[in-house]
């Protein structure tokens, strides 16, 4: 009996050990994979059938007072299936639309790290098929927001706005109109974000931030802005790491390609000071012919944001940036300054006699905020959301030109919602719009939201009355 009884402890022993090998293996190997993952390509599978959304009749669009001329079909909405709680107001936001091989590409989800949904990866690829009537999940991808289509060609891009996995590499995301399945490009090295994607001279140009952009003070402080390119279509990236806290926009204007980085303002200048960089910060860089970027100290802050009040002393975030007419315009996001409140902003730029870039304000009235900007024929189409009252805005989309010193604008429909419209499309006739949350206001949380909140994530088709609309 005490034999038998020692043998058992021993064996006892014996599986405790190897259970503890087996912990201790699994660890390892979670700490080793970042390490050593490898760059690679991965096909994204597209939901089993019993996974999409299902087909439905749509409500009645959510709009009031459409501009004469005008008419209205609700698309649904796709993104309450992901984020199904009235309180989920902010993840379902439409930051982007996208037209692309017959299909309505919506970008949703939240990368922010506090609220009651931050973080709220992984977000569906939804688009909207015109030959089916439907809404359609194509695949999933392990970032917490899509916030940016890039269409290139017969390919349409997705930049890694905020990747689950690890930060050995980040992410780009491609599918191809003769292809079925989306592609996780795993190889930008170390970037946390991707914040935009450009094609310069045959090479692929990403803006974003590193962990590891300086090399001194305290780990979690050494992240920061930096730049990548890749002469070899994706395959493989060369990395210049700056001074700034995030590269946020690229700025093609007139053959030559800028990057901009977030505007400090006072909270970032002295994060900015702590770690040293303030001395030698630069918030743009023009890309050089031998791949490398050039600091450009003459164009100031304050140059980028003509007519802003405190600007060059303000937090201000530059995105959607948008070619035409070998000119540019974007959207600055815009931090309060004393009375002046938060606010979002468009401007136009063009280069100088000189080179210098040369920029002017679009005149908003106060409390009109910018929310999209694409591209026409003849210059922009600019969408803009004004608040009337509590659940009440109104949204104006309007053709913009731009020659010489004089900005014209063409007001070409309007109408009111319970929410802002945040995101647009065209295809020249029709128009799609994407309602989501006020900007600039406290996330919805648990028990509190309204009616209005449940609209967020809406698609809407607008198309003149006129004919019959075109939805193909």
């Amino acid at each position: 009996m005490y034999w038998l009884m020692k043998s058992l402890a021993m064996g006892q022993k014996g599986w405790s050990a190897l259970a503890a090998t087996l912990i201790a293996g699994v660890g390892l190997s979670r700490w080793l994979w970042p390490q050593l993952e490898p760059a690679r390509s991965l096909p994204l599978l597209p939901p089993w059938p019993w996974q999409q959304p299902a087909p439905g009749k749509p409500a009645a669009p959510p709009l009031q007072l459409l501009s004469k001329g005008w008419q209205a079909r609700n698309l649904g909405n796709a993104a309450a299936l992901r984020y199904p709680a009235c309180w989920q107001s902010l993840p379902r936001t439409p930051w982007d639309l996208a037209r692309f091989n017959g299909r309505l590409y919506v970008g949703l989800g939240n990368a922010a790290n506090a609220g009651p949904t931050a973080n709220a990866g992984p977000v569906p690829v939804l688009a909207y098929a015109f030959d089916q009537g439907r809404w359609l999940q194509e695949a999933t991808l392990s970032e917490e927001e899509i916030n940016n289509f890039v269409p290139h060609g017969k390919q349409l891009w997705i930049t890694g706005a905020d990747a689950r996995g690890s930060w050995r590499w980040g992410n780009l995301y491609n599918h191809s109109s003769n292809g079925a399945l989306w592609w996780q490009e795993r190889r930008l090295p170390r970037f946390i974000h991707a914040y935009d994607l450009a094609w310069h001279q045959g090479a692929m140009v990403v803006a974003g931030n590193v962990p590891d952009a300086v090399s001194t003070g305290p780990k979690t402080d050494r992240h920061g802005s930096a730049l990548a390119l890749s002469r070899d279509g994706g395959g493989s990236w060369s990395v210049q790491r700056l001074l700034g806290w995030r590269a946020t926009a690229l700025l093609p204007l007139a053959g030559e390609l800028f990057a901009v980085e977030a505007l400090p303002g006072p909270g970032l200048k002295r994060w900015l000071q702590a770690g040293g960089r303030w001395q030698n910060f630069t918030a743009v860089h023009q890309l050089r012919p031998d791949g490398r970027w050039q600091a450009r100290p003459d164009i100031s802050a304050a140059d980028l944001l003509p007519g802003v009040p405190g600007a060059g002393q303000r937090f201000a975030w530059i995105e959607g940036a948008t070619p035409a007419q070998n000119q540019l315009a974007w959207i600055a996001r815009v931090g309060p300054w004393g009375d002046d409140p938060a606010r979002r902003l468009a401007f136009i730029a063009k280069r100088g006699e000189s080179g210098r870039i040369q920029v002017q304000p679009i005149p908003l009235r106060s409390g009109v905020q910018a929310m999209d900007l694409i591209s026409n024929q003849a210059g922009w189409l600019l969408l803009t959301s004004e608040r009337h009252a509590p659940q009440r805005w109104r949204s104006q989309i309007t053709a913009m030109q731009a020659s010489g010193q004089r900005i014209s604008q063409t007001p070409q429909l309007s109408f009111e919602a319970a929410l802002p419209a945040w995101s647009l499309a065209s295809d020249g006739t029709t128009l799609w719009v994407g309602l989501g949350p006020a900007p600039f206001q406290p996330e919805t949380t648990p028990g509190q939201c309204s009616g209005a909140d449940q609209l967020s994530g809406s698609v809407v088709a607008i198309s003149p009355a006129s004919q019959p609309a075109k939805f193909e």
